[in-house]
């Protein structure tokens, strides 16, 4: 069963992953393959569901990476890596958030098929 305290470990999980996939404090342009496994995250969180289940954290992921992509176009490139970090982050968020509603969903299938059993 998915409880709270997984969840929470689950996101520490993925804030912690974030902060490994990006160098912190690097002050040289973000490459094109960081900036695309931000893309593959967010593009992993809205297949996990997270358009259904926090929209609005999708839409602030997307626009995040946006966000880094025109920093990186305008050689701002401490801001392009902070964007991209928060981006990473919350793509990886938001696809914990996905599969704790959809397993909490599924958890009240089941108590309410297992109270009609009885």
């Amino acid at each position: 069963m998915f409880t709270a305290k997984t969840f929470l470990r689950s996101a520490s999980s993925a804030i912690l992953a974030s902060t490994l996939l990006l160098p912190a404090g690097c002050s040289s342009a973000l490459s094109k393959e960081a900036l695309s496994r931000v893309q593959i995250a967010i593009q992993d969180a809205d297949r996990a569901g997270a358009s259904q289940y926090d929209p609005q954290l999708l839409s602030s992921t997307r626009s995040k990476l946006d966000r880094a992509n025109k920093d990186v176009d305008d050689n701002e490139n401490d801001d392009a890596l902070r964007m991209a970090e928060q981006a990473y982050s919350e793509a990886l968020l938001a696809n914990v958030k996905a599969a704790a509603a959809k397993q909490a969903k599924e958890s009240d299938e089941m108590k309410k098929t297992i109270e009609a059993l009885k």
